[in-house]
């Protein structure tokens, strides 16, 4: 039957039947939806699952800022573990869209929480991951990631970067980018080098925090084409409470981009306030100073 055929022979069948049949139809793309809506949040409770805000004296606190305010599930990671080697970090970025992408970021999070508690070594944890990750077959979704490790009763945090902006070390007022860090490909693609990845360390102090984040908060840009100022504005809002800080910055972020962020962003801030108090406390009855 053409299209005309069937028109006519719509318009010939009694309103009340065409009226039930629009009703139903409508009623079923509304359990779609609402199905789809269901599976997107499982997805999304599966990748991001809330941090907890106190782990190894280290305080945590973390904003998503999606690109689309309805989307569910988008491309940045992140995650904090308790360890037998202390606490170990994730945050990354999927490079990469739909559905695969989330894929890759599902897989990406879970062996690095498998590994996390098994490898002493974290460029281990970093190797493996990749191997994980590249043999994926017919993705070619990748992960550019910062890995860190806190050892208990240490105040060295070692980190390995995969392809990931570095952090940002917030000490007294003064925010600045922590460099010099070994340099390796994202994950999923170490087979673009030949020697094995590195770690670097940077030694911390009590009070001092460090900020993590996707480029879709470096590379946020406002009407006028200017980059998102991420150290000025750190300096701003350094002395804010962990979760006074983090919703200014986001805030300052959507101001910024006047509500046009092109690319989702991550932040994680790791605050180091209490973690002299945390080893005092776990080692009460035999002192043990940090090495600051």
């Amino acid at each position: 039957m053409d299209g005309g055929g069937l028109d006519l022979a719509l318009c010939s069948l009694p309103p009340t039947l065409v009226a039930g049949a629009a009703a139903v139809a409508l009623r079923r793309q509304g359990r779609a939806i609402e199905s789809l809506r269901t599976v997107a949040l499982t997805l999304q409770e599966g990748v991001l699952r809330p941090l907890p805000r106190r782990v190894g004296g280290l305080r945590t606190e973390v904003r998503y800022v999606a690109a689309d305010p309805a989307a569910r599930v988008g491309g940045d990671i992140y995650d904090v573990v308790s360890t037998p080697f202390g606490v170990r970090l994730i945050m990354g970025d999927v490079m990469g869209k739909g559905m695969p992408a989330v894929g890759t970021a599902m897989d990406a999070l879970g062996a690095f929480r498998e590994l996390a508690q098994c490898e002493a070594r974290l460029p281990m944890v970093a190797q493996r991951m990749d191997a994980a990750l590249a043999q994926r077959a017919g993705s070619e979704d990748f992960v550019t990631a910062l890995l860190l490790g806190l050892a208990e009763g240490e105040n060295t945090m070692d980190l390995v970067c995969c392809g990931h902006p570095p952090p940002l070390l917030i000490r007294a007022g003064r925010a600045t980018f922590v460099d010099a860090l070994p340099p390796s490909p994202p994950l999923g693609l170490f087979g673009l080098q030949d020697e094995w990845c590195r770690a670097s360390s940077v030694l911390l102090a009590a009070g001092d925090r460090l900020l993590l984040y996707t480029d879709g908060v470096t590379e946020a840009r406002d009407p006028a084409g200017e980059f998102y100022p991420l150290v000025n504005r750190a300096m701003d809002f350094h002395d804010e409470d962990p979760v006074i800080f983090l919703d200014a910055l986001a805030a300052d972020l959507a101001r910024h981009t006047k509500g046009r962020q092109i690319d989702d962003a991550a932040l994680l801030l790791v605050d180091f306030g209490d973690i002299r108090a945390h080893h005092e406390q776990a080692h009460s009855g035999s002192p043990r100073s940090l090495r600051i």
